[in-house]
Parts: structure tokens; sequence; C-alpha cells
């Protein structure tokens, strides 16, 4: 159970940056800092009710992408002296992580959103976390 909850708090809070530069800015530049209220929902469109074949494929993708990040993680400190191998390695690791989400029918925008309703959404997140126990 802890391992499931490690890998969706990971994938909420790390994968996003490097999905999508522009998406992370837009996630986290917009959202409140922990221990505050989030913005109001009038900030954004509410999505519509999620599917359990596309939340299905959400969590393969939160795995994948997690599996992805970690792997990249070693190599990114690795070469922490070396900035333009770091470039080039975080190139590859946004490759991935958009060939990983794209590998489960999903766009990177679409993960995005769901990554923000996980986030912001207690019963979804409960869904996600039952589905990754399995």
């Amino acid at each position: 159970m802890e391992l499931a909850r490690t890998t969706i708090r990971f994938a909420l809070t790390t994968t996003i940056g490097l999905a999508s530069v522009n998406a992370y800015a837009h996630l986290h530049g917009g959202m409140a800092p922990p221990g505050m209220a989030p913005p109001p929902p009038a900030a954004q469109a509410p999505m519509p009710q999620i599917n359990h074949v596309t939340l299905r494929h959400f969590v393969v993708a939160i795995q994948h992408v997690s599996r992805i990040r970690a792997a990249y993680m070693k190599k990114l400190q690795a070469m922490k002296t070396h900035p333009a191998a770091m470039h080039a390695i975080q190139a590859k690791a946004q490759h991935s992580m958009i060939s990983a989400i794209k590998s489960q029918h999903l766009t990177v925008p679409q993960y995005n959103n769901l990554v923000h309703e996980v986030d912001v959404d207690p019963a979804l997140k409960a869904r996600v976390l039952h589905m990754l126990h399995r």
C-alpha cells in the first residue's frame, strides 16, 4: 500500500516537469503552496466524468513514467557536472515519458489534466490508489 502511495505521490509531484515544461509551469505555477487551498474550481473547466478505461490507461502511464523518471534521475545525478550531457539526458527522458503516455492512448495534456484532477479530487485519488494496488 505504501509503495502505491509513494508511486502516485512521486508521479504527481515530479513527472510533469519533464513530460511537459509548459504544463508544469501552468499546473505548478497556478497551484497553491502545500497547506493552502487550491485555486477555486471556477478558475478551471471541470473535467468530464473519467471512465474506467481512461483511468486504467492513466494508472499504467503513471507507473511507466515513474519508472522512466527514476532511471533517468540516476543518470542525471551521475552527470550533474556536465550540463550538456544533462540536457541530452533530460531530452531523452522527456521523449521516453511522452512515448509512455502516448502508448496508453493519452495525450500529454490529458495526462497532465488527470494528474491535476487526482491531486484535487480525493475520491478520484482513492480510485487511482486502488488500481495501483492491483
